[in-house]
């Protein structure tokens, strides 16, 4: 018998040896399926993170809260919202959700409440006790304070009203000074200063010049000059009232317009209207939020 090994129990023992070097898939024994079951079975995600399962990490993910993404925290959310005055309701009760970063269109009959409604959003006016109402991540009215720093108003007879006898240039000037710190000089506003301002606001439309005296203002002018003053505070909120004071109804166009490019723009919107189908009459690029309200001492029903 020949002491060389025979060619048959060489490659026999190499593959010993070396189990992975020569052997094929077909001749691997099965007794190994049982430790990669025991892997995967340690390992489940093992496959995911192979990059092997997309689907199946994307479906994981959207079943785990932690990763789930967060609906948008509401604007505005008041439950049983009322406020009751000398002579009695005023508004209420009211319940809201409005989101953030839209343009909210509230419409009601004069009489309503429009106005002391969104006062009280803004952190002017402090509703009954029991009312449930946040502002911005802000319980109100305790935390008025932040959000009268956060809500901007314009439009309010008696509250931003503009004085006929002075110049663009003189509002904006003491919206500016009263906005700024007490030692800080706030001095003429140039045409440049509040084209950088009422741009947004205003739009393509022409702006007024800064000597132009606020009586020569027409209606349009004034409103969308009211807004640039409420946004120079930097809102995150900004509640504009009675747009009707823009008489003429394609006029008043123009201000809905220039109101709905601020909310796209990242500023949350809510305006009110006393026509009860103003929402109806006007074009959009998207339809707004709309609260009828129809409460308050001389409240109708809403179409």
């Amino acid at each position: 018998m020949s002491s060389e090994p025979t060619p048959t129990r060489e490659a026999e023992q190499q593959r010993v040896a070396h189990p992975h070097v020569a052997t094929t898939d077909a001749e691997r024994p099965e007794v190994a399926r049982p430790d990669a079951d025991l892997h995967e079975s340690a390992h489940p995600h093992a496959e995911q993170q192979a990059g092997n399962g997309p689907d199946a990490y994307t479906d994981a993910d959207a079943q785990d809260p932690e990763v789930a993404p967060t609906p948008p925290q509401p604007a505005v959310r008041a439950r049983g919202l009322v406020l009751t005055g000398t002579r009695g309701p005023v508004y209420g009760p009211v319940d809201l959700d409005l989101p953030t970063g839209a343009l909210t269109v509230v419409q009601g009959p004069q009489g309503a409440g429009r106005s002391s409604l969104l006062l009280t959003l803004a952190g002017r006016m402090v509703p009954d006790r029991g009312s449930e109402l946040t502002v911005l991540g802000e319980d109100l009215p305790r935390r008025r304070s932040v959000v009268q720093r956060r809500a901007a108003v314009a439009g309010f007879a008696g509250v931003d009203e503009l004085d006929d006898s002075v110049t663009v240039g003189d509002v904006v000037r003491e919206r500016l000074a009263w906005l700024s710190p007490w030692y800080r000089w706030t001095g003429r506003v140039s045409q440049e200063r509040f084209a950088d301002l009422a741009g947004p606001v205003f739009g393509e439309r022409p702006l007024p010049r800064v000597q132009t005296v606020i009586w020569d203002l027409d209606e349009v002018d004034a409103m969308l000059l009211r807004v640039t003053l409420a946004l120079a505070q930097e809102p995150d909120l900004l509640v504009v009232d009675d747009v009707d004071q823009v008489h003429d109804s394609g006029r008043r166009q123009t201000v809905w317009t220039r109101l709905e490019a601020l909310a796209a723009a990242g500023t949350t919107v809510i305006a009110s209207v006393a026509s009860l189908d103003e929402v109806a009459r006007m074009r959009w690029w998207a339809a707004p939020e709309v609260v009828n309200l129809a409460t308050g001492p001389h409240a109708v029903p809403a179409a």
